[in-house]
């Protein structure tokens, strides 16, 4: 919000139009039984993307990826413990890590941080790997994804300078 001061009343109309959208995603999102953290993270994942719908897409992807890369790494976990032990988790951990820096040239989803928020949500969740792990995850990050993307374009509506009418157009008919 550059050029907006604290004392601007668009700064405060922004500031309760996203906490708004915030507040009632979080209640859907409970109201779904669906994890609220998870959901944040979507929405953080989504916002990474700049103001562009693509970029933010592009993020929720490799959201998505770090899910994934979430529950493929708790299986290798467990399938590892039995004969490594203790060992299993970080070298499990260290894999996931080299695997998410090498795809941040891959665009449009190099960036590892969505990666990371994928993968946070997951194990804080502490829910057991499966499809339905993800599934749930995957639905919570979206309705926060699509919360923010709701957010942006009420920000931009509402931070929109109205251009002024050209000099030379004719005047309006009363």
């Amino acid at each position: 919000m550059a050029g907006f001061s604290f004392t601007s009343p668009r700064f405060h109309v922004v500031s309760v139009a996203v906490a708004s959208v915030a507040g009632l995603s979080t209640f859907g999102t409970l109201h779904a039984m669906l994890p609220a953290s998870a959901m944040f993270l979507g929405w953080i994942a989504y916002a990474l993307g700049g103001a562009s719908p693509r970029g933010g897409c592009a993020h929720f992807a490799s959201f998505l990826f770090g899910l994934m890369f979430g529950v493929g790494t708790a299986l290798l976990i467990a399938a590892l413990t039995p004969s490594l032990g203790a060992t299993a988790t970080p070298l499990a951990v260290s894999g996931v890590v080299i695997l998410v820096l090498s795809l941040r040239t891959m665009a449009p989803f190099e960036n590892p941080l969505a990666y990371f928020l994928g993968l946070t949500s997951f194990f804080y969740s502490g829910f057991a790997p499966s499809v339905a792990t993800f599934a749930t995850l995957a639905v919570a990050g979206a309705i926060g994804a699509a919360s923010c993307a709701g957010a942006t374009w009420l920000e931009k509506r509402v931070t929109r300078v109205p251009t002024p009418p050209h000099p030379t157009a004719p005047a309006a008919l009363s």
